[in-house]
């Protein structure tokens, strides 16, 4: 098969014909070394393209980031980005940013600069706050309109955040996509060998960032209630945070046994929390569309989860485990508890949920799709996808 990239050069043109070349796209994403969701997305789907994906690294390089330096860093990425855009000839520009302060400032300032060298500009909006989204003022709003709807296209996790971006006055194409598994994932969790459903221990995993807005301390509340009913229950705690030194001493204080806290993981460490645990417990408080879930999934673990973010749209009560408006956790315990005294709804839900990750998350299809959007923002221009396969 002829290369891609070659293809329009070994093609004879008839006169006055546009040779039609690969395009080339300059991606924003924080470094992807970094813990958080954009960096873990686009770390999944950098094997995955077909086309000339160009990885510009944005974003604070430290957890520990003083104001000054996080001032000094934009001044220098817009710098970088604008040399980039100019120099580098690239056919369209990806945008990564969260709905939140710091990236719609940062990346306002790059969709300008793109913009000003006339390239096409495509926006992914990853995470985003209701809380702190719906408390634009007025000026907020207008300026976010003005610098946004300059863009040719919105890619959005969810439904939920479409209707959000045309209230903050985006009127331009939305696309809503979905989110990636590892392949690694996929493969593991293919080959893994069926388990006996009759276990001495039940394993509730929490697989996140340890903060407060991430729901730790109802996982533990919720672990509370069912460890006086459930000698056997166990829960693991994976994941690094802020709130991670407050969040042992929550379970010390209550004397909370058989509670592990693994602090970040990630690869094999990552899928052996995965494989260990019997039941997903994320009861968050906003969410674009979590990866963890997801991966869970992909495990043929039931989940019960809150209803945030794109999950309520594809995510089927009772089929994938359970999803409720309520961070209470007496309801919670209550859904943990069913499949606890259930093990044959367990059985049916794992073998759901991994039937419909293999099915709809995989990192390939989504970097397919992805590919088509930047190809769809492209038409009529000499710059296009040839067909892959």
């Amino acid at each position: 098969m002829v290369p891609k990239v070659l293809a329009c050069e070994l093609t004879e043109k008839r006169p006055g014909q546009i040779c039609r070349q690969h395009a080339r796209i300059l991606l924003t994403t924080p470094l992807l070394s970094r813990y958080g969701g954009v960096a873990q997305y686009m770390h999944i789907l950098q094997p995955h393209w077909h086309s000339s994906v160009q990885y510009f690294y944005v974003g604070s390089r430290a957890d520990d980031e003083s104001a000054l330096a996080t001032l000094w860093r934009m001044a220098v990425d817009s710098y970088r980005f604008a040399k980039s855009a100019k120099q580098g000839r690239y056919d369209l520009v990806h945008l990564n940013p969260s709905i939140g302060p710091k990236a719609l400032v940062r990346d306002g300032i790059l969709l300008a600069v793109a913009k000003a060298h006339r390239k096409p500009v495509l926006v992914f909006a990853h995470g985003w706050n209701p809380a702190w989204a719906d408390k634009f003022p007025k000026y907020v709003r207008w300026l976010f309109r003005f610098v946004y709807s300059r863009a040719d296209g919105f890619v959005v996790l969810g439904t939920e955040f479409e209707r959000r971006a045309r209230l903050l006055g985006f009127s331009g194409r939305i696309f809503v996509e979905s989110a990636p598994v590892p392949d690694e994932f996929l493969e593991e969790a293919a080959n893994e060998p069926e388990t006996a459903v009759c276990k001495s221990t039940f394993n509730i995993l929490f697989l996140a960032r340890v903060e407060a807005d991430k729901g730790i301390y109802e996982a533990l509340e919720t672990y509370q209630r069912l460890k006086r009913n459930y000698e056997f229950v166990t829960l693991t705690v994976a994941g690094d945070g802020t709130e991670l030194s407050a969040a042992r001493h929550y379970a010390a204080s209550r004397n909370l046994k058989d509670v592990s806290f693994l602090g970040h993981v990630k690869d094999a460490a990552k899928r052996n929390a995965l494989k260990k645990a019997d039941v997903y417990l994320f009861p968050s408080h906003h969410e674009g569309l979590p990866l963890s879930v997801l991966e869970a999934m992909a495990f043929g673990l039931p989940v019960i989860t809150s209803a945030v973010g794109g999950l309520p749209d594809f995510f089927e009560d009772g089929a994938m485990g359970f999803i409720t408006s309520s961070r209470d956790s007496d309801i919670l315990a209550s859904l943990v508890d069913r499949l606890i005294l259930d093990p044959g709804l367990r059985a049916r839900i794992g073998n759901f949920n991994y039937l419909y990750a293999r099915a709809h998350f995989s990192a390939r299809q989504i970097a397919a799709r992805l590919e088509q959007i930047y190809g769809f923002l492209l038409k009529g221009t000499d710059r296009a996808f040839l067909p892959t396969g």
